[in-house]
């Protein structure tokens, strides 16, 4: 019965402290805890003889070193003395002693306990990390392997650094630096321009359940939560060789972890005044000695401090945007000398043929033109005046058509003494107007040499076709019939613009 009892009364103290844990905080559950300790030691007296009682009030020692570390402990053991000594009228200091040496033991291992713990923690959080980090790097490697166009690798960077799935930093920015114009300017970035803006985007991106390559898609396609910061910073110039601490970063080759509000440095207090930046990490961004610019990140919504181990975070992805950096400038330095021509600097004939291509296909419903234009004489020229002579005038040349066309990316230098233009949603009308344009400047600009041509002065001809008025829908048939215009033009007298119809303007 009395065990029945002992048993019932323990079991009601534990549901209704159960109960109550549940509706109080977690200094509350502690005394919570240690009252209905207490109160079970009292419960143990009231029902066994006192020489029992002693066993209770070791749990009583243990939960107040559980709750209460040492405090706690030698409280326990003061009030467990005293219950005993209220049960037993007779105050035995052998019994506290051993009382005593039972929380010392208790202590150390429950210290011992904890250390365990910690070290376990420790270990779980540099794992979880690492494996964190190791996931940022295979997912940008990916991205990164995957293009070669430098906006969505720039974003890519920005996004791996600044993510929730990412390294988690608040905001980044990246900077370029340009030898040749002697500026390191504002590129891009990612992240908000004020705390404020910065927790609305992170309910939106939580709302969302983006992961980082969803991320890194999202930003590519919507640029409006960083069209704030990225139009702040594109404003942003800077002498690459002024006295500064971004210009100190390239030179070092190492990262730099700074305070921007307590700085004299002019770019940083920039930052400061233009971005509310404050503490934040400079990453160089450069390969085999080239520089090609900086990575700035910061903590400006949740102002958590940038620790050693978070630069060191960063410190793979610096270095791999450096290489996919250097690897991208290789590939479009590649790029421009097989789609452009190296005397004129227009596009070439492989470039005209891809854009005829894409633009056939794109205008279907919509109208084409092309233009077909030939230097009358040029091989007068060239015997004339010599083949150098003829290459100073096929790039001034250039560039006078560059300027009188509407669009100069669809200026090619067809071969030779040939130059095309293509003008997507022009009819053969506007086209000539075009063309007329061209022929005029022509005239109007002072060649070297020209006055030697005959006539005395440098002419082109020109031929005009547009794809609504071809017989047959094809690539081939609207050069072939632009190149027929321009022998028209040329039969007729040179200097003058034929349309496909022949009938000279």
């Amino acid at each position: 019965m009395v065990y029945g009892l002992l048993i019932g009364g323990t079991v009601l103290i534990t549901i209704v402290l159960n109960v109550l844990r549940l509706m109080t905080t977690p200094a509350l559950n502690r005394w919570l805890l240690a009252g209905t300790s207490s109160l079970v030691v009292i419960w143990h007296g009231v029902l066994f003889d006192f020489y029992d009682l002693h066993w209770s009030v070791l749990l009583l020692i243990v939960t107040g070193l559980v709750c209460f570390h040492w405090k706690g402990m030698v409280t326990a053991i003061l009030v467990g003395w005293i219950l005993v000594y209220s049960q037993s009228g007779t105050l035995s200091f052998p019994l506290l002693l051993s009382y005593i040496f039972f929380g010392l033991g208790a202590a150390l291992l429950f210290g011992y306990v904890k250390q365990l713990k910690r070290e376990r923690s420790g270990r779980l959080r540099m794992l979880t990390a690492s494996s964190r980090q190791l996931n940022v790097f295979r997912e940008v490697s990916f991205t990164m392997q995957d293009t070669l166009d430098p906006d969505r690798l720039l974003q890519t960077i920005l996004t791996s650094v600044t993510a929730g799935h990412g390294l988690g930093f608040n905001r980044s920015i990246i900077f370029f630096a340009d030898l040749e114009k002697d500026s390191i300017y504002g590129v891009m970035g990612t992240g908000p321009m004020n705390p404020e803006d910065g927790f609305q985007i992170w309910e939106e991106i939580t709302r969302q359940h983006y992961d980082l390559q969803g991320l890194i898609d999202e930003k590519e396609t919507d640029s409006t939560h960083d069209e704030q910061l990225n139009e702040r910073i594109r404003k942003m110039t800077i002498p690459f060789h002024g006295n500064h601490l971004f210009k100190q970063t390239l030179d070092s080759g190492r990262p730099l972890h700074v305070y921007a509000s307590i700085t004299d440095d002019p770019v940083l207090r920039m930052l400061h005044t233009d971005l509310q930046m404050d503490e934040c990490t400079i990453f160089p961004l450069h390969h085999q000695g080239i520089p090609y610019g900086l990575l700035v990140i910061d903590n400006v919504v949740n102002k958590k401090p940038i620790t050693p181990q978070k630069i060191d975070s960063v410190r793979p992805i610096a270095e791999q945007a450096s290489l996919a950096l250097h690897q991208t400038m290789l590939y479009q330095r590649i790029e421009t000398l097989a789609l452009r021509d190296g005397l004129t600097r227009l596009k070439n004939h492989r470039s005209f043929e891809q854009d005829l291509d894409v633009l056939f296909r794109e205008c279907e419903t919509d109208e084409l033109s092309l233009i077909v234009m030939d230097i009358d004489h040029f091989k007068h020229f060239n015997d004339t005046n010599g083949h150098l002579a003829g290459n100073e005038l096929l790039t001034r040349l250039a560039s006078v058509i560059r300027r009188s066309v509407p669009d100069e990316q669809m200026a090619y230098r067809f071969g030779g003494e040939e130059f095309v233009v293509l003008l997507p949603q022009y009819d053969e009308v506007e086209a000539a107007q075009v063309a007329e344009t061209i022929r005029s400047a022509v005239l109007g600009t002072n060649f070297m040499n020209g006055e030697r041509q005959p006539g005395g002065q440098l002419t082109l001809s020109f031929g005009v076709a547009s794809k609504h008025t071809l017989h047959e829908q094809s690539l081939e048939q609207l050069i072939e019939c632009a190149d027929q215009a321009l022998y028209i033009a040329k039969s007729k007298g040179k200097n003058q613009v034929c349309r496909w119809e022949g009938v000279p303007l």
